[in-house]
């Protein structure tokens, strides 16, 4: 009898063991995993500090209020449009934001994202405002005040997108990195501090005017906006249309007191396609329902509405988009 009793609790521990394997297994299943009811949520959309950072942290304090307990979410920082777009492809986040030319190359798999999973993330919403600015930055005591004064000097830029934006830039003026005197890739906070430095004489950086960093750059150390164009950007605009004319107005950094002619493309949200329908719903339900609450955050979230986010999709709408734009009868 003994030896029975002994048996029948050691099967107990052993199905008790078992039981609680499998329901921490289950707990991690599902887009971002979940811990304890709770599902992780990763969105990755640019710099620390950078606009989208803070819009997106707004976003998930909204979130949590709507739905509390539901979400853990982890705002992440990268170097932009491209970084964002890899890690969506391959799995390492669950939301993240690009410029739209971004969507469709990561989508099919080509370009810079050639070798990696094809059809893997969905446009979730077109964001409001401008889309990423390209700035020239340089130091107010500058002798540059054109594109064709960077010949010959310490460029900057960020490896990616921003790169890209840089050969369209000098390919306006039929110039290439080849007429800079050098190049080097750095992080949007260690290109601020080179330029203090004096490590480089000039960088680029597309972000929604104003941009935070260049607030704070042009408060503490002085800066000019170097002025693009109107014909540069038009040349860019029939070679790639999804680009658009912006001018930064006067006075909008401290020292910059000429209106700037530089050029944008929209940004877009876009999910891993795996990211459960109801997700991205709440997701896009808590922007477009808070937009006031969102330009409060930063100017460039005036317009935040259903009918901007479903503006020049390039790829498939998630499921969950999708049900909430029909829900509001901007989709059919």
């Amino acid at each position: 009898m003994k030896k029975l009793s002994k048996l029948m609790c050691l099967l107990l521990a052993v199905g008790m063991l078992m039981g609680i394997a499998s329901c921490s297994s289950d707990a991690g299943e599902g887009g971002g995993g979940s811990s304890g009811g709770t599902e992780t949520v990763r969105i990755s959309c640019g710099p620390l500090n950078g606009y989208q950072n803070v819009l997106y942290n707004s976003i998930a304090d909204m979130m949590n209020k709507a739905n509390p307990g539901k979400y853990s979410f982890a705002i992440e920082a990268s170097t932009g449009s491209a970084e964002n777009a890899r890690l969506l492809a391959m799995d390492e986040t669950d939301f993240g934001t690009m410029g739209m030319d971004m969507t469709l190359s990561c989508y099919n798999a080509e370009g810079e994202f050639e070798g990696l999973p094809a059809e893997q993330i969905m446009h979730v919403a077109t964001h409001s405002g401008t889309g990423a600015t390209v700035h020239v930055i340089t130091s107010a005591k500058s002798d540059i005040n054109s594109i064709p004064d960077l010949a010959g000097t310490k460029f900057g830029v960020t490896a990616g997108m921003m790169a890209g934006y840089l050969d369209d830039v000098l390919w306006a003026y039929d110039m290439t990195t080849d007429d800079l005197g050098s190049v080097v890739n750095l992080s949007l906070s260690d290109l601020c501090t080179a330029l203090q430095d004096g490590n480089i004489d000039a960088f680029l950086y597309a972000t929604p005017a104003p941009g935070t960093n260049f607030t704070d750059l042009a408060m503490s150390f002085g800066i000019k906006v170097v002025d693009i164009g109107q014909e540069a950007v038009d040349k860019l605009m029939a070679e790639k249309p999804w680009y658009h004319t912006v001018v930064i107005p006067a006075g909008t950094y401290d020292g910059c007191d000429e209106d700037i002619t530089t050029f944008a493309q929209y940004t877009a949200l876009c999910a891993r396609a795996d990211v459960p329908e109801e997700t991205v719903y709440n997701l896009v339900k808590t922007m477009m329902e808070n937009a006031d609450a969102l330009e409060a955050v930063h100017k460039n979230a005036a317009g935040t509405c259903p009918e901007r986010g479903i503006e020049g999709a390039l790829i498939p709408m998630h499921p969950g988009a999708e049900r909430y734009y029909k829900e509001v009868g901007v989709l059919d």
